[in-house]
């Protein structure tokens, strides 16, 4: 009798241990679907898991159709990441701090592979250019205005010097924070 109490305990036991493998299997079933679909979600809202990639490994960017503004043809934008940080001062010395991410536009990718190349010797003349200005001077919209077209010259005449060719039509905010 003490043998058959013995074997009903290892049957219970190894019920209960299965029941807890199922839920186990079921869990881990569950998780996988989950996955699933947030992967295919991410497909279907833009995540381009085929997008082009340029030697560097970086995705290219894609060609955005805008109304000419110098020229005809498609557009091409990249940005000058990381955001450059720069240090400023008032009418009255005091200090300042900006921060400010920008993104070019040029015409054919060709140009945009070039300025990826110069984009240390962008960032440090774009350092150096905005780290002079005034912060009674930037605080408009006006001053903001100035500092795209300052910026864009810059970048053109470093493109000019390194390729021989002003390379970029436009330059863009996509962040600016100036305290």
């Amino acid at each position: 009798m003490a043998e058959e109490t013995g074997t009903q305990e290892v049957a219970e036991e190894e019920e209960k241990g299965g029941g807890m493998m199922k839920k186990l299997l079921l869990a881990v079933a569950a998780l996988a679907l989950v996955g699933v679909g947030a992967f295919v979600g991410l497909m279907f809202m833009g995540g381009d898991a085929e997008a082009p990639l340029d030697e560097d490994g970086n995705p290219i960017e894609a060609e955005a159709e805008e109304p000419a503004s110098k020229g005809d043809g498609p557009t091409f934008y990249t940005n000058l990441a990381p955001p450059l940080v720069v240090n400023f001062k008032d009418r009255l010395g005091d200090p300042h701090v900006m921060q400010v991410t920008l993104e070019v536009m040029a015409r054919d990718q060709a140009t945009i592979n070039e300025v990826r190349e110069h984009i240390p010797i962008i960032r440090n003349a774009l350092i150096l250019l905005y780290s002079g200005y005034i912060y009674e001077d930037v605080s408009t919209r006006e001053g903001k205005e100035m500092m795209l077209a300052d910026g864009l010259a810059e970048i053109q005449r470093v493109m000019t010097q390194r390729i021989g060719k002003p390379a970029i039509e436009e330059v863009y905010f996509t962040g600016l924070v100036i305290q």
